[in-house]
């Protein structure tokens, strides 16, 4: 039976072949697909937008949500997208390109990890399953912060884990300080994760760093991450941003530190309560077939120990014992963590997903049925496809055709007004124009729960002014529309809002039906009386 204790050594002249290899295939097996669906409401919409905002701004330091300030992630997404919009222009997949770059980046670095310190199979075998998961690869085609996070904590911890082996296996002065660029690594991606999205990329590597050290006896290296090799990277990667972010904006430091990380975690009034056990129905069934798939390898392998008996099956080297500690130790701690909340949502333990992976490898490797791997292999990139797919085409519901917009005559000049809800995709498939105006009951926002009306009413409290400006009733609307009589309006909303909010509107006919949601154009002064709408 092939093992991971039989494996040997890449020599070095192929050091790099695999990783330039699978680094080309990773990148086009998770790109492929990305542009197929519109932006999903309401994560993706809200952070596509607010980074084309953040590039048409110029302003690199504030996100803003709707044209106000939004601290409820830190900007690393943003950059990333904006950037992308640059270069590559307004479309769906590049708003994805960070999630991408997250997935692309857990991959490699788990790659890397394991052809140093188990084999080359192994490495292969793991990564291949990590991004064919249906979970990794759906993850990675969605625009939000946590598949950034997760592939910024995996480089993390496996560059912690490298330094800390190098450490213990260092000698000469020049092979003795090499655990140090690992230790430095470490911090860089740490303070990445924390520009993705906040103190938890410090305080879960961290929490697997010391808890592997501690199983692991290495007590000689337990000095490693307070090392200054190891922090400083992290000062001096976050530290301007949330420096520069607490100059302009007064109450930075307590809303986003202890309103978004301490209170979000410990609070009960956040979105999306589900029970403890909420994250392993969520892992078994979002990384079939690869979970069914290590269950059975696993029984398997303990019916072969059995029938073994007094002949056990080859004992691993002790260096994967320590990869198999330190995958089990981090698996437990990102799922653990996380299921400890009241809110638990569903990106929240991607990263527990590379440890995953390897472990299907070990179990099916102990199975001996690494023959069947390829079929595996085939079988879930096939559902992640037909998922991609489904869900780009036939399973997007009439309210997300949001492509639809683009067929709107709309001019810069105009002004979108969005009626009892924040539709945040809209402004992503319009041309450039002012910030939205959002009309609702503005005076109940402090028993809002966590949803859109909150985000911008907390946002509103960084620019007062300028929220007031944004976020009207209807009377309010209505002296705006009065006061630019001649200015185009395209709103959106509901009938049921528009009879409310804009009661010139009730007779009118939309100029683009989504669902439930319609889209109306009038000049602004036919709110006023003068006119009808179009």
């Amino acid at each position: 039976m092939h093992s991971l204790a039989s494996a040997r050594a890449v020599p070095a002249r192929f050091a790099w072949t695999t990783e330039a290899s699978m680094a080309v295939l990773v990148a086009v097996w998770l790109l492929a697909l990305a542009w197929l669906r519109p932006l999903s409401d309401p994560d993706e919409g809200r952070y596509a937008v607010a980074a084309l905002q953040m590039l048409r701004s110029g302003d690199w330091v504030t996100p803003a949500l709707n044209g106000l300030p939004f601290f409820h992630k830190p900007p690393l997404y943003y950059w990333l997208a904006a950037t992308g919009f640059q270069v590559a222009g307004v479309h769906e997949w590049v708003a994805r390109l960070p999630s991408l770059l997250g997935a692309w980046l857990a991959a490699m670095s788990l790659l890397v990890l394991l052809k140093r310190y188990a084999s080359l199979s192994v490495a292969v075998a793991a990564a291949v399953v990590l991004v064919t998961m249906p979970y990794t690869y759906m993850a990675a085609q969605y625009a939000n912060m946590d598949m950034l996070l997760a592939g910024c904590l995996t480089a993390c911890i496996c560059s912690a884990a490298m330094a800390t082996l190098k450490a213990r296996q260092a000698t000469g002065r020049i092979r003795g300080m090499a655990w140090m660029g690992w230790l430095a690594a470490a911090g860089v991606w740490a303070g990445l994760g924390f520009l993705a999205k906040g103190l938890i990329a410090l305080v879960l590597p961290g929490m697997v760093w010391a808890l592997w050290l501690v199983w692991e006896r290495r007590w000689r290296q337990w000095w490693l991450p307070l090392h200054a090799a190891a922090w400083l990277p992290v000062l001096l990667i976050a530290g301007p941003w949330v420096w520069m972010a607490q100059q302009r904006h007064g109450g930075f430091f307590h809303y986003f530190f202890v309103t978004q990380h301490f209170q979000r975690y410990t609070g009960s009034s956040f979105n999306n309560p589900q029970p403890w056990w909420f994250y392993v129905a969520v892992i078994a069934l979002a990384a079939l077939p690869w979970t069914g798939w290590a269950l059975a390898a696993g029984w398997r392998s303990g019916r072969r120990k059995a029938v073994a008996g007094s002949q056990p099956l080859q004992a691993a080297q002790p260096l994967v014992q320590s990869l198999d500690r330190l995958m089990l130790v981090w698996f437990a701690v990102i799922v653990l963590f996380f299921s400890v909340p009241h809110s638990k949502i569903v990106g929240y333990v991607l990263p527990a997903l590379p440890p995953l992976a390897y472990a299907v490898v070990r179990l099916v490797q102990a199975a001996g049925w690494q023959r069947w791997g390829r079929h595996a292999a085939a079988l879930a990139a096939l559902l992640c496809v037909a998922l991609a797919v489904v869900l780009g085409t036939v399973a997007v519901p009439a309210k997300a055709q949001w492509r639809a917009l683009r067929s709107l005559p709309v001019q810069p000049a105009d002004r979108l007004v969005m009626l009892e809800h924040l539709y945040y995709e809209v402004p992503f498939y319009l041309p450039a124009m002012a910030a939205p105006l959002v009309v609702d009951d503005w005076t109940t926002e402090g028993q809002q729960a966590d949803n859109w009306k909150k985000e911008l009413s907390d946002a509103a409290q960084f620019a007062p002014q300028l929220g007031n400006s944004l976020l009207l009733d209807a009377q309010a609307l209505q002296a705006y529309a009065c006061a630019h009589p001649q200015q185009r309006l395209w709103v959106v909303g509901s009938t049921e809002a528009a009879q409310r909010q804009m009661p010139p509107l009730a007779s009118a006919a939309p100029a683009l039906h989504l669902g439930g949601t319609q889209v109306w154009q009038l000049q602004a002064g036919q709110a006023c009386g003068r006119g009808t709408a179009q």
